[in-house]
């Protein structure tokens, strides 16, 4: 479903609940890399390496991060907003979790169980392939996947679009 702007419908958002709603952006370091330079991004308050505390802890860098909006400096979230206005794109995601507890719920998903037994990273986190992750999955695995987050947007040249949930 797309929805008009990221500001207007985390407004929308907030009014329509009583808990705190967080604005949180996930992305593929990869990619961010790509459009703001190799060293770009940097552990801190606002911003965790997915991939640190797991076994792809050297490819951290690279990997998924999430990086609380709000909390953000000012040049990170001008940085985030043109990366969604491109071709790569940002998932963003709503929610009354905290920062690190969401970190974790996020962290479980990561590796997804193969039917020949074998463990495949998901990579829910680069919001190119998210929209497409989502339409295989069963009601019952997006209700259990996207269960951290009350929403869970993509935005991608622009355009704001709702994965989850959907309409």
């Amino acid at each position: 479903m797309p929805v008009s702007t990221l500001e207007s419908y985390l407004t929308q958002r907030r009014l329509q609940t009583s808990l705190p709603v967080r604005l949180y952006a996930l992305i593929d370091g990869l990619l961010y890399g790509d459009a703001f330079g190799a060293t770009a991004l940097e552990r801190s308050s606002a911003a965790i390496a997915l991939f640190d505390e797991t076994p792809d802890a050297s490819l951290a860098d690279a990997g998924p991060w999430l990086i609380d909006f709000e909390d953000a400096s000012m040049a990170i979230r001008h940085e985030l907003l043109e990366l969604a206005a491109g071709a790569s794109g940002v998932s963003w995601l709503t929610t009354a979790y905290q920062f690190r507890s969401l970190t974790r719920e996020l962290r479980e998903r990561l590796d997804v169980r193969m039917p020949n037994g074998g463990t495949a990273l998901l990579r829910f986190y680069d919001a190119r392939v998210l929209g497409d992750i989502a339409r295989v999955l069963s009601s019952s695995q997006r209700a259990a996947f996207f269960v951290p987050a009350f929403d869970w947007l993509v935005q991608i040249n622009g355009e704001l679009i709702r994965v989850h949930p959907d309409d």
